[in-house]
């Protein structure tokens, strides 16, 4: 907007510099020669004071063009920055959608961990089960011989662990 601004306000100053040279130069200075021969000190002066006004003006359009450069210029690096931000702001969400991703395999594996250490515990009590049974039966076994509360056929011959 600052743009179109600038180089409306440069298109006006324009015209107008135009219009100045054409219709009080020419125009009027025409005018006088032919009126009355050779110009006289007061339009000597007014042309002076036009040509001033004219460098001025012009100094001034060249001040906006420069500025109108600059604003293009900052444009430019905006829409680039602009393009920029989009593709970091992709890039975050495809970072984000990992990290949510590595979360949910990071609660699996932490799930899946407790419970093999359950079943891990499980085993773990079943075999010290396993193991106390065991010594009662070799106890019972190595005790049997003192009123053997198991009776065992003839030609049996008792397992004793070694």
């Amino acid at each position: 907007e600052t743009i179109q601004a600038l180089n409306s306000q440069l298109k006006s100053f324009q015209d107008r510099m135009k219009r100045v040279e054409e219709s009080l130069l020419r125009t009027d200075y025409k005018k006088h020669i032919q009126e009355h021969g050779s110009p006289s000190p007061f339009w000597e002066q007014e042309l002076e004071s036009l040509h001033f006004v004219i460098e001025m003006k012009n100094e001034h359009i060249h001040g906006l063009d420069k500025k109108l450069l600059h604003l293009q210029t900052v444009e430019e690096r905006n829409l680039l920055l602009e393009e920029k931000v989009k593709t970091l702001q992709q890039e975050n969400e495809d970072l984000q959608v990992r990290i949510q991703n590595h979360l949910v395999m990071a609660r699996q594996l932490s799930e899946e961990l407790q419970a093999a250490r359950g079943a891990l515990e499980k085993e773990a009590q079943l075999r010290d089960q396993a193991r106390r049974e065991k010594e009662e039966l070799l106890y019972r076994v190595l005790n049997a011989g003192e009123g053997s509360p198991f009776p065992m056929a003839a030609g049996e011959v008792p397992l004793i662990a070694t």
